[in-house]
C-alpha cells in the first residue's frame, strides 16, 4: 500500500496562487479555504450559504446546480486575480432519495426519487471540473484540480444516491486525469476518498458517530490533503484514501494492478479507444 505523510514543509508554493473552491462555506471546503489562505492563496469561495465568518477570501453565492452561477465563479475569480491556478470541486450534500419507499403526488401518481445528491455530488463537481480545465489549460505553467470523491465509492453502501454519486465522480476523475493527459494539457487531475469526517453530511454526524463508537476526523485532515496535491507536481492521476488522518495513495498502488491482473494479456478499454480516436482522425 502507498501509505505517505503530509508535512508541513510540502505545502509551500501558494503565494499569489488562485484557488476556487465549491462548497467553502462549512466541513472539508471552508477548512481548505482557510488552509489555503493560511498559506498565502488568493482563495474564491463558491457555496449557496454565506461563510460563518468574512476571511481573507472572496466569497461568491453559488448554487453549484446551476452552470450559470458556476460560470459566475470562475469568472469572478478571473476578473478579480487575472487567472486560475487550483480548483477544487468539493461541494456536496447528505443521503436525500428514498427508492424503497415511493411518495404521491396530488393526483395520487408516483413521484420521481430525490435528485438532489446526484446533482450536487456528480453533475457540479463534472461542471465543475469542466470549467476548472477551461479556465488551466492556458496557463504554459498549468496548474491543479483537486475532486471531492468518498470512500463510499470504493464499496457497496446502502445510502444509494449518496454512494452511486462518489462512485460517479471516481470513475470521471480517474477518466479526467487520462483525458487531460493525452491531451497533451498541463492540468493535474487528482481525487480524494475520504473515510468518515466531520461535515455537514448528516445531521449531527460526529455525535451520532460516537454514539455508534466510530471515530471521526477532523475536516482539517483532508484539507491537507487538499493543499499536498495541489502543491506536489509529481502527483497526477491519483486517487487518496484518506482515514483517521493516514494518507494511501490507492489508484497506482490498488486499482489499476488490480484491473491489470483481471484483464491480463489483452489490450485496456482506454488502448482500443486510442486506436480508435486515432481511425477518426
Amino acid at each position: 500500500m502507498a501509505d505517505f505523510q503530509i508535512k508541513d514543509g510540502d505545502l509551500i508554493g501558494f503565494e499569489g496562487k488562485v484557488a476556487v473552491i465549491t462548497g467553502g462555506s462549512s466541513g472539508i471546503g471552508l477548512a481548505t479555504v482557510e488552509l489555503l489562505a493560511s498559506l498565502g492563496a488568493l482563495v474564491v469561495s463558491g457555496d449557496i450559504q454565506t461563510p460563518p465568518a468574512t476571511g481573507d477570501f472572496l466569497f461568491v453565492q453559488t448554487d453549484v446546480r446551476s452552470w450559470t452561477d458556476l460560470r459566475k465563479l470562475f469568472k469572478a475569480a478571473k476578473d478579480k486575480h487575472g487567472r486560475v491556478d487550483y480548483v477544487f470541486a468539493n461541494a456536496g450534500i447528505g443521503p436525500r432519495a428514498d427508492y424503497l419507499n415511493l411518495g404521491v403526488d396530488e393526483n395520487g401518481d408516483l413521484m420521481e426519487p430525490n435528485k438532489d445528491t446526484l446533482d450536487i455530488n456528480l453533475n457540479s463537481v463534472v461542471n465543475t471540473v469542466t470549467l476548472a480545465a477551461h479556465y488551466i489549460k492556458g496557463q504554459a505553467e498549468g496548474g491543479s484540480i483537486v475532486i471531492m470523491g468518498s470512500s463510499t465509492g470504493l464499496h457497496p453502501v446502502r445510502a444509494v444516491d449518496y454512494s452511486t454519486a462518489k462512485s460517479g465522480v471516481l470513475g470521471f476523475g480517474r477518466g479526467f486525469a487520462r483525458l487531460v493527459e493525452a491531451a497533451g494539457l498541463p492540468i493535474r487531475v487528482n481525487t480524494l476518498a475520504p473515510s468518515w469526517t466531520a461535515t455537514q453530511v448528516l445531521p449531527d454526524l460526529k455525535n451520532l458517530l460516537a454514539a455508534v463508537l466510530q471515530d471521526c476526523q477532523p475536516a482539517s485532515v483532508v484539507a491537507r490533503a487538499v493543499a499536498y496535491l495541489m502543491a506536489d507536481k509529481s502527483r497526477h492521476g491519483d486517487v487518496v484514501f484518506v482515514c483517521d488522518g493516514k494518507y494511501t495513495e490507492i489508484e497506482k498502488a490498488v486499482l489499476a494492478p488490480a484491473y491489470n491482473s483481471i484483464k491480463g494479456n489483452s489490450p485496456s478499454d482506454d488502448e482500443v479507444l486510442a486506436k480508435v480516436f486515432a481511425l477518426g482522425g
